[in-house]
């Protein structure tokens, strides 16, 4: 099979689907390394190149993390907001880690994205959202015993359309997955 077949198949057939999940294996063991009696529910979307599994929700979380992977390529990071009022089909925050950031290297580009990965599981995390007047932006980070550490952020243009708001300010929280799931 040629890497490209698996974009131009109208549906997702057997073969496709082993190559996503052999794709996904190694994130799935290394998640599974945190929490060993968690199974992954994996998504493949085959049409798009992407498999994807979400990680468990803590107790009093504000979001809740998702873990995707362009099929022999790319990686992200993603929350999802879980309070009603607020929550959307629509990931609010997301970390795209590409292979050009990696120098090429699928190894350095799976090594940063575990690194990460380790940080939002072991870690409490927090969200921070701010408005601007042409931008919103989301921040990530994790509490180590050093203190709040960078994960990433993202930034998109917005333009300042509730302009009541420009300058607000709002921290998402979620304590850390492994520490729920452990008691």
């Amino acid at each position: 099979m040629s890497f490209t077949s698996i974009f131009e198949s109208p549906r997702p057939d057997a073969e496709h689907l082993v190559y996503a999940k052999d794709d996904a294996q190694a994130t799935m063991e290394f998640v599974k390394t945190f929490l060993p009696g968690f199974e992954p529910q994996l998504e493949v979307r085959t049409e798009f190149g992407w498999w994807l599994f979400t990680l468990p929700r803590p107790r009093n979380a504000d979001y809740q993390f998702s873990l995707h992977g362009e099929i022999g390529g790319e990686r992200q990071i993603s929350a999802k907001l879980l309070r009603p009022q607020e929550s959307s089909a629509k990931r609010f925050w997301y970390l795209p880690l590409e292979m050009a950031g990696s120098r090429d290297s699928a190894a350095e580009l799976q090594k940063s994205f575990h690194e990460r990965v380790k940080n939002i599981l072991s870690y409490p995390t927090r969200i921070i959202e701010k408005r601007g007047l042409f931008f919103l932006s989301h921040r990530a980070q994790f509490q180590s015993e050093t203190g709040w550490q960078r994960v990433g952020g993202v930034s998109r243009l917005s333009l300042g359309l509730g302009v009541p708001f420009i300058g607000w300010k709002r921290v998402y929280t979620s304590p850390a997955v492994v520490t729920w799931v452990k008691t």
